[in-house]
């Protein structure tokens, strides 16, 4: 726990550092990545996944993490290729989820905090420790969220999604919640 603790504020210390604006004295001159328009980005984040319909009654809270990176058109409509691990834990029973997702991010011009929306869709695999079964299905999310610039190019989010596991009969949906941090690259 210790360890994981030290490797999250080494990557919230590091990007804020790394990817820092180096001032000039006329700071109005000075361009940041995100002003400009088109810019890519890195992220991550970490949270709990709700178990929605479908789900067995064996598995409770889910806890996770997300890697992202993705490129964006301007300010406003963004793509990014979503990597995020999802665990359960139940009645002598867990499931590991691992999802690969390509979304779509709107976010709404206001000062301060920034709502945005997802829509997207990809693949997730599914393993059952308890029988050892495996399964790819077709994923589905669609999602609201709010960031707050702490720095011209590092961000601070909080984000829930809805999410649709379809396999060849029926449906499973959860809701995972998110909180992190994504910083522009330059």
């Amino acid at each position: 726990m210790k360890k994981t603790a030290l490797l999250i504020l080494v990557f919230i210390l590091g990007t804020t550092f790394a990817f820092a604006d180096s001032r000039v004295e006329n700071e109005s001159n000075t361009k940041t990545a995100s002003a400009n328009g088109d810019f890519f980005f890195l992220g991550f984040g970490g949270g709990a996944d709700l178990p929605g319909t479908n789900w067995s009654p064996n598995y409770t809270i889910g806890g996770g993490a997300q890697i992202f990176g993705g490129y964006a058109f301007d300010k406003n409509l963004a793509v990014q290729l979503d990597e995020e691990n999802w665990f359960f834990e139940g009645m002598g029973f867990s499931l590991y989820n691992f999802r690969s997702l390509v979304s779509i991010k709107y976010t709404f011009s206001v000062d301060s905090l920034q709502p945005y929306l997802l829509v997207g869709g990809g693949l997730v695999f599914q393993s059952v420790s308890v029988t050892g079964t495996t399964s790819v299905n077709l994923d589905v999310i669609g999602g609201l969220g709010v960031q707050y610039d702490l720095t011209a190019d590092t961000h601070l989010f909080v984000e829930g999604r809805y999410n649709f596991i379809l396999p060849s009969t029926g449906s499973f949906q959860d809701v995972p919640i998110t909180a992190g941090l994504w910083v522009s690259l330059p």
